[in-house]
């Protein structure tokens, strides 16, 4: 009796262990299926975006405060802000940083409600997207009507999420572009003076 019983289970080990290498992969591939591609994450912003634009040339109260989580939805403003200080981002104390931080990122998402109509493309074209490590480049080129705009996104990842950290349209930096300002502005007079412009500038479009 003992000698049948090891022949049994003898046999089934190997069944055992093959259910558990399948279930293994099967939660591997699982949890692979879940994390988003970088184009995959735009597109589904882009798609939000429409529906809730709509053909609309204005958006308002709730409706405009949704809008720009979803334009906004994968920034990451903390390395945005950096690039955008460029050489006086090292000089700035920690409160300093995280001041910037959020006066910046509300002007940021002002701004990407301001002109709907980049968001109404006749038709999108996203490449594939060129991936070294933890940074991607997705390009998507806009249609509308006859004209045309590139815009190229840079991104790398955070906490296992994709997240841009600048964006070029047409070939020009957004994150250049500001630190060009924020230089000329520094450089005439001081940091100080230029970030109380940025909060007033946001206090006025309140």
């Amino acid at each position: 009796m003992k000698k049948l019983k090891m022949q049994f289970r003898d046999k089934s080990s190997p069944m055992i262990i093959l259910i558990i290498i399948l279930f293994q992969s099967f939660q591997t591939n699982g949890l692979l299926a879940l994390e988003e591609s970088p184009v995959d994450i735009i597109k589904n912003r882009n798609k939000t975006v429409e529906e809730i634009i709509g053909n609309k040339d204005e958006v308002k109260g709730e409706t405009k405060e949704k809008l720009k989580d979803v334009i906004n939805s994968f920034m990451d403003f903390n390395e945005f802000s950096r690039l955008a200080l460029g050489k006086y981002w090292k000089k700035r104390t920690e409160q300093e940083k995280k001041d910037f931080v959020n006066v910046f990122q509300q002007l940021i998402r002002n701004s990407s409600v301001k002109k709907l109509e980049i968001y109404q493309a006749d038709r999108i074209v996203y490449e594939e997207p060129e991936i070294n490590g933890s940074k991607a480049t997705v390009t998507t080129v806009a249609y509308k009507k006859r004209k045309q705009f590139e815009i190229t996104y840079k991104m790398h990842k955070v906490n296992d999420e994709w997240k841009t950290y600048d964006m070029e349209i047409d070939g020009v930096s957004t994150a250049r572009n500001y630190r060009d300002s924020f230089y000329k502005q520094i450089t005439k007079t001081s940091y100080k003076e230029m970030y109380d412009k940025l909060v007033k500038r946001l206090e006025s479009n309140k």
